[in-house]
C-alpha cells in the first residue's frame, strides 16, 4: 500500500510493523503538511526531538555555574538555573588555591564532588562518592555524560568539598560549567 508516495525501500508501509517510529512520524508529519513527495521538513523541527532540544551536532551552548570561594569552611556548592530547557553533556570544572601574595596552584585533584552531581532532584553518575574535580578538567578525555533535561529553571546543582587547610588571607576557589544543547 503506497499512501501518497510514502513507499519506503523494498518495505512495505501497510501496518508500520516494518517501519520505524521515527520514519512513522516523519510519514504522518508529511501528510499532515500536504502529503507530496519530496516535501522537506520545515527547518525549524529538523534536528529537533520531541522536546524540542537539538539532537546532538556541533551546536552547544554552556551554562555557567555559580563561583564558590573558599576561605574558612572547606565546602561548598556551585549551582545553575538554566533559562532554557537545557541537556548538558559535558562538565568541566576547576579548583584553584590562591595565596594573600598571589599564587595560583591547580588543586583539582583534591577537591571533590561530593555526594553527587544534581539536576533537580535527579541524581548525576551510577553512585554517589567523592569525585575528583580533575576528572572533569579542561583536557580531560571520554567525560561525556548522560544528564537528564534540565526545565527552565531546574537547580544543577554541585557540591563540593575540600580537607585543604585554608591559611589565613588565603582561598580556594571552584569553578565550573557544563556544556550541552539548550532549546533555541
Amino acid at each position: 500500500m503506497d499512501t501518497m508516495g510514502d513507499d519506503v525501500e523494498g518495505d512495505d508501509v501497510e501496518g508500520m510493523d516494518v517501519v520505524g517510529e521515527e520514519v512513522g512520524r516523519a510519514l504522518a508529519l508529511r501528510r499532515a503538511l500536504g502529503g507530496r513527495r519530496g516535501l522537506r521538513l520545515p527547518s525549524a523541527l529538523a534536528g529537533a526531538s520531541t522536546q524540542g532540544i537539538s539532537r546532538p551536532k556541533e551546536e552547544l551552548d554552556f551554562l555557567p555555574f555559580t563561583l564558590l570561594t573558599m576561605t574558612t569552611l572547606t565546602s561548598g556548592f556551585l549551582e545553575a538555573l538554566p533559562q532554557r530547557p537545557f541537556r548538558g553533556e559535558r562538565l568541566i570544572a576547576n579548583a584553584a588555591y590562591v595565596t594573600a601574595a598571589g599564587v595560583v596552584t591547580d588543586v583539582s585533584n583534591f577537591v571533590v564532588i561530593t555526594p553527587a552531581l544534581y539536576v533537580g532532584a535527579v541524581q548525576v553518575g551510577a553512585s554517589q562518592g567523592a569525585t575528583p574535580l580533575s576528572a572533569f578538567s579542561a583536557t580531560a578525555f571520554g567525560v561525556r555524560l548522560a544528564m537528564p533535561v534540565a526545565g527552565q529553571g531546574t537547580r544543577i546543582f554541585l557540591p563540593v568539598a575540600s580537607n585543604i587547610p585554608i591559611a589565613s588571607g588565603d582561598s580556594i576557589i571552584v569553578s565550573a560549567t557544563i556544556i550541552g544543547r539548550a532549546v533555541r
